[in-house]
């Protein structure tokens, strides 16, 4: 049967989402993330008449979209307003203080997924150009969790967003610590759109089982993220709560896997204030906060440094005016994750570093780490780049990109947009797409999806029997258990017990030498690898 993302993507698309942006329009939203059935709610400030359309984004066969609601109508329009109630940049958090102008009431048939609202204006002069805004649509709370979760960083967006003047950098206006979601997005505010959108495109075109939810999500339920069996981290997560680190922390330490697809992530720690609309860091230790654990500065300054949960972790920005390519290690090509791709050792990806990237820390988990991909930056050190993949002692794959723009090479879509003044454009994506890396992905995603094999594999006598014992793991997601024999002259294998039942398996038919390999099964028929016992002999 159908998993709802494949079902959703075999619905009609539209290129329409794609628009032509504007300078004539603003819009939020209230939320950034709702269930299906909830309701948005749109401030939108315009001199022209216009219309709200959204959509959802995906694949659709590669149109990339479908439209699923429009305000008044999708033919209609309405007059537009140019409210001015807007705080000070001296004001933080500086908010649009704008009255809600249009809402949306979603219903079970909107599909979890990123989603793009676009006021698109209908006067002549101004006809079909469009103000963008971004909002998330979680899995139904009441829904088998999918077996794929991708958090969508909505707080790095709001960190880089300078619309009225603030933001938590200080590229053209001075560094606020505090910014709020009720604002348009606009200036150097980071696009779901740059590096995001690829990974999104390409997991639905894959038919993955896949549900999306925000930072802010996480925050509010971290226990959550062990009801799945992979989470990805999407696109460019700088921002992150304690409650979230923690989430993420426990279910690695539980046996789920973890794939962070972009770089510089997890590296400041923030809060939320005002029922979760403001952001605050003063990103430094010298956050009043009298508990150094808690300080809203860098994870690694507060004791909790990225590569733990990573294996790599974020040097410093680079910018050269030419694409960073990665190089395939010796450990890479000899990796099955790299089987069937054609990369071989020294073969070059070309263009997916990008200007922020991630290396090795030696020591800084307990694991050996597997360097996949390289990239040696002629300054050297710690702006070098890693893609790398380790397994946690709680049985746990990570993988780690390193990079900015790995998932260019997933996809073709590209942005047409800015990256601001202070980078040079196109410079950050440039990547073609790769078939290589693509496969690259699969076969990483065909592991990662699985869950860990059991960590031994005994056979003992127990009541003049035989008995196969692996124990069970504590991990509720894993519901059987598969055993083999195996008869190792010609590789033929029997099952012999399945279930969760103690496995006593019946005496072998012949002579020879066997051994048993064991495998679990999860919630989603995901099978792991084998674990093998010790060779035994019946003459």
């Amino acid at each position: 049967m159908a998993n709802p993302v494949q079902s959703e993507n075999a619905l009609p698309g539209t290129t329409a989402w794609n628009a032509r942006a504007n300078n004539y329009a603003s819009i939020f939203a209230s939320q950034t993330s709702i269930a299906p059935g909830g309701e948005l709610d749109f401030h939108v400030s315009t001199p022209y008449r216009y219309r709200i359309v959204v959509y959802r984004l995906g694949w659709y066969g590669g149109a990339g979209g479908r439209v699923v609601a429009c305000a008044p109508s999708c033919l209609g329009d309405e007059a537009g307003q140019t409210p001015k109630d807007v705080d000070p940049p001296s004001v933080q958090p500086l908010r649009a203080h704008w009255p809600v102008t249009d809402v949306i009431h979603s219903d079970a048939s909107w599909t979890s997924g990123y989603y793009i609202a676009e006021a698109v204006q209908t006067n002549a002069g101004a006809a079909g150009t469009v103000a963008t805004t971004y909002f998330v649509v979680r899995q139904p709370p009441d829904d088998p969790p999918s077996q794929i979760l991708v958090q969508v960083p909505v707080n790095t967006w709001e960190a880089y967003n300078d619309w009225g003047g603030r933001s938590l950098y200080n590229f053209l206006s001075p560094r606020a610590s505090r910014v709020s979601f009720l604002r348009p997005f606009a200036g150097n505010a980071q696009s779901p759109l740059w590096i995001e959108l690829q990974m999104v495109r390409w997991l639905e075109r894959s038919g993955y089982d896949v549900s999306y939810q925000t930072d802010a999500d996480t925050d509010a339920d971290p226990a959550g993220l062990l009801s799945h069996r992979l989470l990805i981290d999407n696109g460019h997560d700088e921002y992150w709560t304690l409650a979230m680190r923690g989430g993420w922390d426990a279910a690695l330490a539980g046996g789920t896997n973890l794939a962070f697809m972009g770089a510089n992530d997890d590296y400041w720690n923030i809060r939320y204030e005002d029922g979760g609309t403001t952001i605050y860091s003063e990103k430094s230790m010298y956050d009043p906060n009298p508990d150094p654990t808690q300080k809203t500065a860098m994870f690694r300054e507060i004791g909790r440094p990225e590569c733990r949960l990573e294996g790599v972790e974020h040097g410093d920005i680079t910018v050269f005016d030419h694409p960073l390519d990665y190089t395939v290690t010796a450990a890479g090509a000899a990796d099955p994750w790299l089987a069937g791709t054609g990369l071989q050792a020294g073969d070059t990806i070309a263009g997916v570093v990008g200007r922020e990237h991630d290396s090795i820390v030696p020591g800084c988990v307990p694991a050996p780490v597997t360097v996949l991909f390289h990239y040696a930056n002629p300054l050297g050190g710690p702006l070098n780049a890693d893609a790398v993949k380790w397994t946690a002692p709680g049985g746990g794959r990570v993988f780690a990109t390193g990079a900015y723009a790995f998932t260019l090479a997933l996809d073709a879509y590209r942005s047409d947009g800015t990256l601001g003044p202070q980078f040079p454009v196109g410079v950050d994506r440039d990547a073609p797409v790769d078939p290589r890396v693509q496969r690259f992905m699969a076969n990483a995603l065909d592991d990662l999806t699985r869950p860990a094999p059991p960590a031994r594999v005994l056979r003992v006598r127990r009541d003049g029997r035989w008995r196969v014992r692996t124990g069970w793991p504590d991990d509720g997601r894993v519901v059987s258990r598969l055993v083999y024999r195996v008869l190792l002259r010609d590789g033929s294998r029997t099952l012999v017990c399945s279930g969760h039942a103690p496995c006593y398996p019946p005496p072998a038919a012949a002579p020879g030498t066997y051994d048993f390999e064991v495998s679990y099964v999860d919630r989603w028929g995901a099978v792991s690898a084998p674990a093998v016992s010790s060779t035994w002999t019946r003459r």
